[in-house]
C-alpha cells in the first residue's frame, strides 16, 4: 500500500491548522505543487475508499489524513476523512471536516445531512433540526438530490 512510506504522524488538530491555513491563504495550483503525483493521490484515494467500504477504518483514516495533508482543499478528501471519523464515532471532528467540505460547496445536501446525524449523536437536537431543514432546502438546488431529501425528511419527522 502506498501509505507505508509515511514516517510523519499528524494529529487531527494539526490537520485542522493545515486546512485553515489553506482556506485563509489560497494559493495558485503552481504554488501548492508537491512531489506527489496525481497518479499516487488517485491510487491512495481509491485505497482509502476501498478500506472505508470494507469497514477497515484505521487504514481509511490514515489514507484520508494523508490526502488532506497534501490537498487540504480537495472536497472529496475532506468528505472521506469526515465520513471515516463519523464511522469511528468521532462526531466533533467529523463535524469540523464536514464543515470544511461545506465551505467549499454549500449546495451539497448530503454533507449537511451527515452534519445533522453528528449533531443527533451528540444530543444537539436543535442544531440537528436546523441542519436537516437546510439539507432539505439544499436538495432542491442543482444537482437536485431527492434521495437525500427523503432521508432528511424522514429523520426530521422522527426528531420532531
Amino acid at each position: 500500500m502506498i501509505m507505508t512510506n509515511i514516517k510523519q504522524e499528524v494529529s487531527l488538530a494539526q490537520l485542522i491548522a493545515i486546512i485553515e491555513q489553506a482556506l485563509a491563504q489560497p494559493q495558485t495550483e503552481q504554488q501548492t505543487q508537491t512531489n506527489i503525483s496525481n497518479e499516487i493521490l488517485n491510487a491512495t484515494y481509491q485505497q482509502a475508499v476501498d478500506a472505508y467500504q470494507q469497514l477497515q477504518l484505521s487504514p481509511a483514516l490514515t489514507a484520508f489524513t494523508y490526502l488532506v495533508m497534501y490537498q487540504p482543499c480537495e472536497r472529496k478528501y475532506l468528505i472521506g476523512l469526515a465520513s471515516t471519523l463519523h464511522a469511528l464515532e468521532q462526531y466533533r471532528y467529523a463535524l469540523v471536516f464536514y464543515g470544511y467540505a461545506s465551505l467549499l460547496d454549500a449546495r451539497d445536501a448530503g454533507v449537511t445531512f451527515r452534519i445533522a446525524q453528528c449533531y443527533l449523536a451528540l444530543d444537539q437536537t436543535r442544531e440537528a433540526i436546523d441542519a436537516l431543514q437546510t439539507s432539505i432546502e439544499q436538495s432542491f438546488i442543482a444537482p437536485i438530490q431527492p434521495d437525500i431529501r427523503r432521508l432528511a425528511q424522514t429523520l426530521l419527522d422522527e426528531v420532531l
